[in-house]
């Protein structure tokens, strides 16, 4: 089934359908963000130098503790906590 074709159907579920169906896709999202997270989780290395996206552009530290979905990072001397999937190694 299409994702096209799926929208279209999704008129014809009633109320509890679509609530139950929304706990189903977000249950999904999590758990593919959980494996994401973990992957990148043990990819980085406390004191590795990586990079992200900011808002003012990229910004470059250094990894100081990995925590579940987040990592401390040291840039110029703040600490920034960062999501896993923005980092990048460098």
């Amino acid at each position: 089934m299409t994702l096209d074709t799926f929208t279209k159907n999704l008129s014809t579920l009633s109320e509890a359908d679509l609530r139950e169906l929304n706990k189903a896709v977000v249950q999904h999202i999590k758990v593919r963000r959980n494996v994401t997270a973990a992957l990148k989780r043990k990819s980085l290395e406390v004191g590795q130098k990586v990079c992200w996206q900011g808002r003012l552009g990229e910004v470059k530290g250094t990894v100081v503790r990995i925590k579940r979905k987040k990592a401390l990072c040291n840039v110029g001397g703040q600490t920034w906590d960062v999501p896993l999937n923005m980092l990048k190694a460098i």
